[in-house]
């Protein structure tokens, strides 16, 4: 469902052009800097949009407490920034998810890459996380968020994730990643070392419980499905 309208009121001063959107639990703000026009009649040129979301519920001294802040390019990129962090800093049940939309559930990766996390949740999965010293760890286990970080939860604990640590996420079995990189994925089934193909001479797979495909299962490196994969002792 698109995110609903935000009910900005806009005050239009010399200069200065801004948008105020105030709650009983936030202020949040997007100013707009005009650049001083070079000739009369001259088209209003907005130089940038700083934006701001500020808490009212644990004001300084009466005053409502910065949260965040930032700057962009255009009004959208700003009301965009509003609307993630708005989802992500107040509870569901006060309403504003309706204003966030997927970006209550959107994280830049290490990548750079951008991803909506929503159907990943309560399912089960594989985060991949860049470690100090550089290096990958995967875990695996029924994943959700919280605001601004992710839960991983596995048979005997609940991991804590910082999204700008991940390199990559899936709901599928490690097995199935590695798989789904050769170079013959035309035939992958998606499912773990499982291809849609009869076994045939120099195959090292077996035949699958659906018919015309091959299960890999337990078996070694298979030098027809699996051309290019890195040998691996967990497959």
């Amino acid at each position: 469902m698109p995110a609903q309208v935000i009910p900005w009121t806009y005050t239009d001063s010399p200069g200065i052009l801004m948008w105020n959107w105030v709650t009983e639990h936030f202020v949040a703000r997007i100013t707009g800097r005009e650049v001083d026009p070079q000739s009369p009649g001259e088209k209003r040129n907005i130089r940038a949009y700083n934006w701001e979301l500020c808490d009212r519920m644990h004001s300084i001294q009466g005053m409502p407490r910065l949260l965040v802040e930032g700057t962009a390019l255009a009004f959208d990129e700003a009301e965009s920034r509003i609307r993630e962090h708005v989802g992500k800093c107040y509870d569901f049940r006060l309403g504003y998810l309706k204003f966030a939309g997927s970006l209550a559930q959107t994280y830049a990766l290490a990548s750079g890459e951008t991803v909506d996390v929503g159907p990943y949740v309560g399912t089960r999965c594989s985060v991949t996380v860049l470690q100090s010293d550089r290096t990958e760890r995967t875990v695996a286990g029924t994943f959700a968020v919280d605001r601004y970080r992710w839960l991983v939860t596995t048979h005997d604990q609940q991991l804590e994730i910082i999204p700008e640590h991940v390199v990559r996420i899936t709901n599928r079995s490690e097995a199935a990643d590695r798989a789904a990189a050769v170079n013959r994925s035309d035939t992958y089934t998606g499912i773990g070392r499982m291809y849609r193909e009869d076994p045939r001479a120099g195959c090292t797979g077996r035949p699958g419980f659906t018919v015309g495909t091959v299960d890999h299962a337990g078996a070694l490196q298979c030098p027809i499905h699996e051309v290019g994969l890195q040998e691996s002792p967990s497959a």
